[in-house]
């Protein structure tokens, strides 16, 4: 199916269920694909730059970024962790209606970490709206593999590690050593 089509059909299900789980602030609604889907895509070239192997969307909440990655970069799986179980449920039937190679864990980065199938695993780990990037690191390093990059979405504010890299405006690597 046309990536396109699929993004709005992720819109409109964000917008259904938006009111009974409090995906995204109602403001937004109205401007979901440029505020949240658009800036989810923007991490969509360092895909092609990573090795192949599956990657991790750290509290996904409504999907961000993990839904709109899978569905620009098809070729890559998902496990998109979310450890508030409702939010979880949103993920599964997303995920469902859409037909995206992603695996929803209903749990947080650091239950993950212990998970043999999933520590150690990623070529990615990424995490928009979940903490500093110096936090996001500390979750992300036991989910990588080696030479794995987490990619954080920052504010104007934050404070990256010394070592991070500012992929572009907003976006945060970190290389795992």
């Amino acid at each position: 199916m046309d990536p396109n089509e699929l993004l709005r059909r992720y819109a409109a299900l964000v917008r259904e269920w938006a009111p009974r789980l409090d995906l995204v602030s109602p403001r937004d609604l109205e401007r979901f694909e440029e505020r949240h889907v658009e800036d989810s895509l923007r991490a969509a070239p360092l895909l092609d730059e990573l090795p192949e192997g599956p990657c991790v969307d750290v509290g996904s909440g409504a999907g961000l970024p993990g839904i709109p990655l899978s569905i620009a970069r098809p070729e890559r799986h998902w496990t998109l962790l979310e450890p508030r179980q409702r939010r979880a449920a949103f993920l599964e039937e997303a995920v469902r209606r859409l037909g995206l190679d992603c695996e929803i864990v209903a749990a947080t980065a650091e239950q993950a970490a212990r998970d043999p199938r999933l520590a150690g695993a990623h070529v990615l780990v990424t995490a928009r709206a979940v903490a500093d990037p110096a936090a996001v690191r500390e979750l992300a390093e036991p989910l990588l593999s080696p030479g794995g990059v987490t990619l954080v979405f920052t504010g104007p504010d934050a404070a990256a590690p010394f070592d991070a890299d500012e992929w572009e405006p907003g976006l945060t690597i970190m290389r795992k050593k």
